[in-house]
């Protein structure tokens, strides 16, 4: 592997990391809101898109949507539904994909 792409690679992971600590109902409540933080376009966030070339703005928007999700799944008893995966490389490695499991 190049090393440009294990670069966009471990970026694309850290941004992975932030989603499911705010995906984890068993996780510490510090890694959920230090992961929330982080998500909701904290400088570190802008410096991992850039490196993993994702559009900043769309990582942010679909950040907004999967915690909304997971606050109303909280509300309801049970974590959000949906995972969000950053590909940092590919056509569309611009934009976050909801996968669905």
């Amino acid at each position: 592997m190049q090393l440009a792409a294990a670069h966009r690679s471990l970026a694309a992971h850290v941004i992975e990391q932030a989603v499911r600590d705010v995906r984890n109902p068993n996780g510490a409540p510090t890694d959920r809101a230090s992961a929330r933080t982080f998500l909701s376009g904290s400088p570190m966030l802008s410096y991992w898109c850039e490196i993993a070339e994702l559009d900043l703005n769309s990582v942010i928007d679909h950040a907004r949507t999967l915690m909304a999700g997971c606050d109303a799944g909280r509300r309801r008893g049970r974590a959000g539904s949906g995972e969000v995966q950053w590909h940092a490389q590919g056509a569309d490695r611009h934009h976050p994909h909801a996968a669905h499991h």
